[in-house]
């Protein structure tokens, strides 16, 4: 199975908190909707199969998306994968980040601005009513510890079987954004406004603030967990860390804080070193 060294946090609306409703229910009433270990494949290969320079245009892509069923009693819960308005994204952002001379040999104009395009009219067809980001954000090689604080350890959730390996925590969104506000302000109180951790915390809270109120929040350790043994897995409790650190903050016990935080650092710092060597 295809599983790229990467972790996610996504966001499940209600299927009620679409534009077009109706399509999500009939697409998770059909059984379509995409396993999350299967996902980064699928969406790899339907990249592939649009692959041809130049891209006059941003292609477009089948409607998919992971979903939570709950039942007959209530909505679904959608995480769109909107792969066409993340492509127009990305490429935008390449492009800014990009020395004009090699953007201009990189990308047509043409390509750039349906790119503008799709990303002004926010892919109305796929995506929420609210302005929001992204259903999901993907971090390679890691899991960027700001997202620890977004669940706690009771959401969480570990399979163990042949075959296959999956850690993943799920939490009301609303619980979410109350772990993160708690952790901004105890950052904030003891490290000052400008603190790089403080302003994190407040960038993903700010994110998930653009998203329905009943919405459910996933950590999902995705392809870091496959390359976990078992026991790596039953012992990883950086979440635990997490919220250990804060509430030694909020003890006003600073250097059992640091202790914690440095701890979670250290067990990070050998994967992270591993991406800039790839």
């Amino acid at each position: 199975m295809y599983a790229p060294n990467a972790s996610y946090l996504r966001v499940y609306e209600p299927a009620g908190a679409f534009a077009d409703a109706g399509y999500w229910r009939a697409y998770a009433a059909a059984g379509r909707a995409v396993d999350p270990l299967e996902g980064p494949r699928l969406r790899r290969e339907a990249l592939y199969e649009r692959i041809g320079w130049p891209w006059r245009g941003v292609p477009s892509f089948p409607r998919d998306a992971y979903v939570i069923d709950r039942g007959r009693e209530a909505d679904p819960l959608v995480c769109p994968w909107n792969l066409r308005y993340r492509v127009a994204a990305s490429a935008l952002e390449v492009r800014r980040l990009t020395p004009e001379a090699v953007a201009e040999a990189l990308f047509p104009p043409e390509f750039l601005s349906s790119a503008a395009e799709v990303v002004a009219l926010d892919d109305g067809v796929d995506r929420h009513d609210a302005p929001a980001d992204a259903h999901e954000h993907v971090a390679s090689w890691s899991v960027p510890l700001r997202w620890f604080a977004a669940v706690r350890p009771e959401d969480r959730e570990l399979v163990i079987q042949r075959g296959v390996a999956q850690l993943r925590y799920r939490t009301p969104i609303t619980k979410a954004r109350t772990g993160l506000v708690v952790a901004r302000n105890l950052v904030r109180s003891e490290f000052g406004e400008g603190a790089e951790l403080a302003e994190a915390l407040a960038e993903t809270g700010d994110w998930l603030d653009g998203f329905h109120r009943d919405s459910v929040v996933e950590l999902d350790y995705g392809g870091l967990a496959t390359r976990m043994d078992a026991d790596e897995l039953r012992a990883e409790d950086s979440v635990d860390l997490t919220w250990q650190a804060l509430d030694h903050l909020g003890a006003s016990e600073p250097e059992e804080a640091q202790e914690c935080y440095a701890r979670l650092v250290d067990r990070w710092r050998d994967r992270r070193l591993a991406e800039r060597l790839n």
